[in-house]
């Protein structure tokens, strides 16, 4: 029972972190009269990547494995649960801590900067609103899109399980080294969509986003979320059995 509530706890507080910490450096850039208005691309990656390490980091510290991603779980699943994890009991605790601890920290987020997200409706920058709850593509393409978010997920995975095989002696390293992997993906393959490369990244704020209660708020764009959850998913699959071979 006791692993039970480590991993559900520590997979919560990460992907809490994270999210707080990576969606916050959005809409700290984007909304209207922040401090950091307008600050650039660079430092939405360099905000995310830290926001990786430093959730990272406290869920491996208090001893949780530190997933964070359905995307990174599922993979695992398919490279053998039991294996490198346990029991397989464990797979939903890991999922459902990830989903509470996403919505949970952009609740606080919009709370956080309510103020600034209202101003920003009423200057008519409701795609702005959106950007810091969930991700959307440049140039709207079913393939292209999907392509982007299965591959930048696809080296995140890889580079996990690289990384597992290097520092399985120095867990602290891990994280350090997964939040460059993150902001090289940023840099690198952020332009196109986004880089969601986490399904709960970008689902679980956007619901957030549709219950939002702001008059004039847009849509959530449902018609595009499928593909920031199915893309990541299917690329956690093909990154775990790659490491089968």
């Amino acid at each position: 029972m006791e692993n039970w509530f480590t991993h559900f706890g520590t997979e919560l507080l990460g992907t809490f972190i994270l999210i707080i910490l990576g969606n916050g450096i959005v809409a700290n850039v984007v909304l209207k009269n922040t401090k950091g208005n307008n600050a650039g691309w660079l430092s939405i990656t360099i905000g995310w990547s830290f926001a990786v390490i430093i959730g990272a980091t406290i869920a491996s510290a208090l001893k949780g494995a530190a997933h964070l991603n359905p995307a990174v779980t599922i993979a695992f699943v398919v490279n053998g649960w039991e294996k490198n994890i346990g029991s397989l009991g464990l797979i939903p605790i890991f999922i459902i801590g990830q989903l509470i601890g996403a919505i949970l920290a952009q609740i606080v987020i919009d709370i956080f900067y309510i103020k600034h997200i209202t101003n920003s409706i009423s200057d008519n920058k409701n795609n702005n609103v959106l950007a810091m709850h969930s991700t959307g593509p440049q140039y709207r393409n079913i393939f292209s899109n999907f392509f982007c978010e299965f591959f930048a997920t696809l080296i995140l995975v890889v580079g996990i399980f690289s990384l597992s095989n290097w520092f399985s002696s120095a867990t602290w390293m891990g994280p350090i080294f997964v939040g460059f992997i993150v902001l090289a993906i940023g840099l690198s393959l952020g332009g196109t969509t986004g880089y969601a490369i986490n399904p709960f990244r970008d689902l679980c704020p956007r619901i957030v986003h549709q219950l939002l209660p702001l008059k004039g708020k847009s849509n959530s764009d449902w018609s595009y979320s499928w593909i920031p959850v199915v893309a990541p998913m299917l690329a956690g699959i093909m990154g775990g059995a790659l490491f089968l071979i």
